[in-house]
């Protein structure tokens, strides 16, 4: 009989003492394996605490190009079809620390900058083909400059200014412009902010007077002054001038109209 007694209830106290068991295991208090460490973090490719940029174009632009970032120079002569894999061993790329940098390309007049984050573990292309999302910023003026427009002066395109040593004379004046040979034109050019001082005259010529303006470069060799008297666009058409030429213009009679001291609108 006791035999039998226990035969029915063995069943069950075996399933009672798999039940506590699972339970024990998924409470607080169960005694479990303890898990497994987390692998190790996959080591950066570009180094500790370090990121890459690649730059590429996909057209040609004239003249050698170079890049400077920090203090790198990189060369790009690879005109690419494709976007390239960031991480290619053929582009012109770079690894820096984290942080911000920028960066200036140069072309014979192409010219470009771009504000770059380098983050770490990260590589960024970057597409400098057309300058997009770029900005081109300032360069040197020296040399020789071509109005190639009147702007707010009659008469005055053509005018050409040659500006070394801080200083940018009218080496040459169209018949009937305001502005005489010899006249400081521009002054005090500030490269860090793209300024500079650019004298006007009314329209007979006088009431010389300075203004502030700002220079808006569209490549190396052009830019566009904006003042207060308006718009003006100049070229750079060589980097030095003879002198001696200056007088030449005069004895040629290319100089302004009579100059008057009435105080009339000023303009560049």
């Amino acid at each position: 009989m006791k035999k039998k007694v226990l035969i029915r209830i063995l069943p069950g106290l075996i399933l009672a003492v798999l039940f506590a068991y699972l339970a024990a295991c998924d409470s607080r208090t169960g005694i479990t394996d303890p898990p497994p460490p987390p692998p190790p973090p996959t080591p950066n490719p570009y180094g500790e605490g370090n990121g890459k940029i690649t730059f590429f174009r996909t057209q040609q632009i004239d003249g050698p190009i170079t890049i400077k970032i920090s203090d790198k120079t990189l060369n790009d002569s690879i005109v690419w079809t494709v976007t390239p894999n960031c991480d290619t061993n053929i582009a012109a790329s770079v690894i820096l620390k984290k942080g911000n940098y920028t960066a200036q390309i140069e072309g014979s007049i192409f010219l470009c900058r771009y504000d770059i984050n380098v983050e770490e573990r990260k590589c960024k292309l970057i597409d400098y083909t057309t300058c997009n999302g770029g900005y081109v910023g300032c360069y040197n003026i020296d040399g020789l400059w071509l109005r190639t427009a009147d702007g707010p002066c009659p008469n005055c395109m053509g005018l050409k200014v040659f500006f070394e040593n801080g200083i940018g004379e009218v080496v040459y004046t169209p018949p009937g412009c305001r502005f005489p040979i010899g006249d400081i034109k521009w002054k005090d050019f500030n490269i860090n902010n793209c300024t500079m001082l650019d004298r006007a005259r009314d329209q007979y010529g006088g009431s010389p007077a300075y203004q502030k303006a700002t220079l808006n470069f569209s490549h190396k060799n052009a830019f566009i002054i904006n003042s207060e008297s308006g718009q003006i666009p100049y070229s750079r058409i060589g980097t030095s001038y003879d002198k001696k030429s200056i007088k030449k213009n005069i004895n040629t009679g290319n100089t302004p109209a009579k100059r008057d001291s009435s105080p009339l609108r000023s303009g560049n």
